[in-house]
């Protein structure tokens, strides 16, 4: 056994020199070796470049939303279908294809010189001249009436399970002309003109009214000719510039994301205190989808003023616009979301004072409950200490299941990230809690005569 005067000397030799060591750090010009100062001057010549990889994460963050979001609307027919077939159950949207399709029909079909012509002939019968006279008084209230029942049936097929159901087929079997238009095909089906206006082919709901109003015996309504008119439902310089950066969105889509992430995660590995600097990003990205909600909110007014009330009417407008915008708008949500998150997790794992407190508050919160099971015999045995032994692991674990959960789940909702920052949290603390430290698998602390000097001096 070895002689406790002789450990105790040792161990008071170590404490001096430490506290030297300490002196040198916080007086460097007293230091033997200057070159102990260079790491920190060296950490202080990269928090310029580090800022600035932040500062641009931060800004692209909204650029990659929005290109994510077009080329999105582009590249998968799914997508374009779930932002426009809810306009087809929108009232606002049907009243304003009832009314052009109407307008469209009677363009196309002069249903007063109809009504005229059959009431001539019926004139030229020989009738006595009292039904003559009131033949003619039933001329005008039967166009109005043959109008109304046209402007009827275009109502109710507007507002029927068949318009849905045709809507959604235009736009499943519309969608690679979409992308023709981008390309500049005049002939798709939702066109873009040269001055921007984003206009649908009012072609098939004509077909589908006229077949209607033939089926309920107005069979001159098979004279109808086919209509060649487009309504404009949008209108944006944007979607000019569009047809010419089509295929740049779609490489800018696909980098653009990677880049945020590269630009941030270099920016933290180069700065002097990481985990400030991860709050810092973080809470830049959630600052930044907060401006980007700003800037959808004053374009939707901008849109409406735009297309109402000469295009179509304002209601209208404001729905197509934020069908329109509806991804974009949910993503920018929750990238702030997810920013708050990162920040609150690269805080409460930084070296502020109160986020110290918080961890020895509740790492003194487990070790009490731990020691309390033990007294009654509760346990984790093994098990614990080799959770204990592996416990970076697990946490790095717990991390990458969480981040990859966020990663790949589309699209990303706040409450997915939430509820994952949440989940994640509860793996950590009952983690914690059924790890076994070494003081609590039998080893003494502190005890008179103790065979370990340094918990002895302790």
């Amino acid at each position: 056994m070895t002689n406790p005067d002789e450990e105790l000397a040792a161990l008071r030799a170590e404490n001096a020199a430490l506290r030297d060591r300490l002196a040198g750090l916080a007086d460097p010009a007293s230091t033997p070796d200057a070159a102990a100062a260079a790491p920190a001057r060296r950490g202080r010549a990269w928090v310029v470049p580090s800022a600035a990889l932040i500062v641009i994460g931060a800004i692209l963050a909204p650029v990659a939303v929005v290109t994510t979001w077009a080329q999105r609307e582009v590249a998968s027919t799914d997508a374009f279908v779930a932002t426009f077939a809810p306009l087809a159950r929108d009232r606002a949207v049907q009243s304003l294809v009832a009314t052009r399709t109407t307008e469209a029909i009677e363009d196309r079909l002069d249903i007063a010189a109809l009504t005229g012509t059959v009431f001539d002939g019926i004139g030229q019968l020989d009738l006595p001249p009292r039904a003559k006279t009131a033949l003619s008084a039933l001329e005008a209230p039967a166009t109005a009436g043959i109008q109304d029942l046209i402007s009827s049936t275009v109502d109710r097929f507007v507002a029927s399970d068949q318009f849905a159901t045709l809507w959604d087929r235009l736009l499943r079997t519309g969608h690679t002309q979409v992308v023709a238009s981008l390309s500049g095909d005049r002939d798709a089906a939702v066109s873009i003109g040269e001055d921007g206006a984003i206009g649908l082919q009012l072609g098939p709901v004509v077909a589908e009214v006229k077949e209607l109003l033939v089926d309920r015996g107005l069979t001159f309504a098979a004279r109808i000719p086919a209509v060649d008119r487009t309504i404009v439902i949008a209108t944006s310089d944007a979607a000019v510039r569009a047809q010419t950066a089509f295929a740049l969105v779609q490489v800018l889509a696909t980098w653009i994301p990677w880049l945020v992430v590269l630009c941030i995660g270099a920016g933290v590995v180069m700065a002097r205190r990481r985990a400030r600097a991860l709050a810092l990003g973080a809470i830049g990205v959630a600052l930044a989808m907060l401006v980007m909600l700003a800037a959808l909110g004053v374009g939707r007014v901008l849109a409406v003023r735009e297309l109402a009330p000469e295009l179509m009417p304002r209601n209208a407008a404001r729905v197509i616009y934020d069908s329109v915008v509806a991804f974009a708008a949910s993503a920018a949500v929750a990238g702030a979301v997810l920013g708050v998150c990162v920040a609150l997790v690269a805080w409460f794992s930084g070296h502020s004072a109160s986020a110290t407190r918080l961890r020895s508050g509740f790492g003194t919160a487990a070790g009490a409950l731990r020691a309390w099971a033990e007294t009654h015999g509760i346990s984790t045995g093994r098990v614990g200490d080799a959770l204990y032994r592996g416990r970076v692991l697990l946490r790095a674990a717990v991390a990458l299941a969480a981040a990859a959960i966020i990663v790949l789940h589309r699209p990303l909702a706040p409450s997915l990230i939430v509820w994952t920052l949440v989940g994640a949290l509860v793996v950590v603390a009952l983690l914690e809690l059924v790890e076994r430290p070494p003081e609590r698998r039998g080893t003494p602390t502190s005890a008179p005569g103790s065979d370990d000097p340094v918990r002895s001096a302790t």
